[in-house]
């Protein structure tokens, strides 16, 4: 889950819903995540993201159930479900109770690039002034730290945007949506790993830590940055 794609098949338009999408494309699987993460994705359309919505025809083997890509200037939120038995097993590892409001999480997560990139801040540092201090005598490590730290901060950002569209849109549901998330970051090759968010997550154990800006993503900012790793 929530790696960037850029290669996309099947565009489907974002202006249909998702039952409309069903029949005119989508699979079973493919509408009942859909239908879950739809007020995320109307939220986006609503704030003028460049969205599209693509299905892609077939897994190719390790693939996240949905990740989100940048072609041509627009977003591309890419569903790769057929022949991928993560897109069901990600679903039942989730509680039920839980698994609609996580799916919004997941999907507000991945408009948080769709905003990164529409921001032209991709992989841009979260404070100004920032200093690169990796040892320049290994340049492959010192390549393999930057690409990892670049990629972190960004899945740190989008985690936040996740979290802050569950405060806002499901307040009651916020701590155990906060605890899945820490329980499937938890899980690092090593830390500071390309998906290692655990320490924002950490400074987002309190929803009070998000004020009261407009949206998600403004309401995220501060909390990135207020990060020290945001800084290494």
């Amino acid at each position: 889950m929530w790696k960037r794609v850029v290669l996309v098949l099947g565009l489907v338009s974002a202006a249909c819903t998702p039952l409309q999408t069903s029949a005119a494309a989508l699979t079973p699987l493919e509408t009942r995540w859909m239908q879950a993460a739809w007020p995320v994705i109307a939220y986006a359309r609503a704030q003028g993201l460049p969205l599209d919505i693509v299905a892609q025809p077939v897994a190719e083997g390790g693939e996240p159930p949905i990740a989100m890509g940048y072609v041509d200037g627009r977003c591309k939120l890419v569903l790769t479900m057929r022949g991928n038995p993560a897109a069901e097993s990600t679903l039942d590892q989730i509680p039920a109770e839980l698994r609609d409001t996580v799916v919004e999480a997941m999907t507000a997560h991945e408009l948080g690039h769709c905003w990164r990139y529409v921001q032209g801040a991709w992989h841009t540092p979260p404070v100004a002034g920032f200093t690169d201090s990796l040892d320049a005598s290994n340049a492959p490590q010192a390549d393999l730290e930057r690409d990892m730290r670049a990629t972190r901060w960004e899945e740190g950002f989008a985690d936040l945007v996740g979290l802050a569209w569950t405060r806002t849109q499901h307040p009651e549901r916020y701590r155990a949506v906060h605890d899945w998330f820490e329980q499937f970051r938890a899980d690092q090759p090593l830390p500071g790993a390309h998906h290692d968010t655990r320490a924002w997550l950490k400074r987002a154990k309190d929803p009070a830590v998000f004020g009261a800006a407009a949206t998600p993503f403004e309401q995220a900012l501060p909390v990135w940055r207020s990060e020290p790793d945001a800084g290494r």
